[in-house]
């Protein structure tokens, strides 16, 4: 029998821009089943929490060491084979046990829509520091892509 975790979506979830992520999180709202650990809302909490953390900042006080001796490798892997499961960045962007999945929806799409509006400067990211612009919407793409593999249409 086949682990929740092996019934995710991997190779096929991937966002080539912004714009796509909350189509995907509006496609799964009527009918889906999660694997792995969080909820659709508990996900797109997290996911709102991250935009906003790349432009209001993080808590950097973790991974000093990895973020200035392998910060551009771990890059790489994400960028190039997707983010390894269990990686946790900060845990204040760790969801709480019960989320609300309209309020998390909804916070996504104002996150989204203002990570998408801003033209200010971007914060550095706990792993892997200060990014471009056109890095962190690459890295706001897998991520988003990573989670939302564990939320499978019905």
């Amino acid at each position: 029998m086949l682990s929740p975790a092996s019934k995710r979506r991997r190779c096929d979830l991937q966002f080539g821009s912004i714009s796509e992520v909350l189509p995907e999180v509006k496609r799964l709202l009527p009918a889906h089943q999660t694997f792995g650990n969080w909820s659709l809302g508990q996900i797109c909490d997290h996911l709102a929490k991250s935009f906003v953390g790349s432009m209001e900042g993080f808590d950097l006080s973790g991974h000093r060491l990895k973020r200035f001796f392998i910060r551009r490798r771990m890059l790489e892997v994400a960028l190039t084979k997707g983010i390894p499961r269990g990686w946790t960045v900060d845990s204040n962007l760790t969801p709480m046990p019960e989320v609300d999945l309209r309020e998390a929806v909804e916070a996504l799409t104002r996150a989204v829509e203002r990570y998408r509006q801003h033209d200010g400067r971007l914060h550095a990211h706990p792993l892997f520091g200060n990014m471009p612009r056109d890095i962190w919407d690459r890295v706001h793409c897998v991520h988003c892509a990573h989670h939302l593999s564990f939320a499978v249409p019905e």
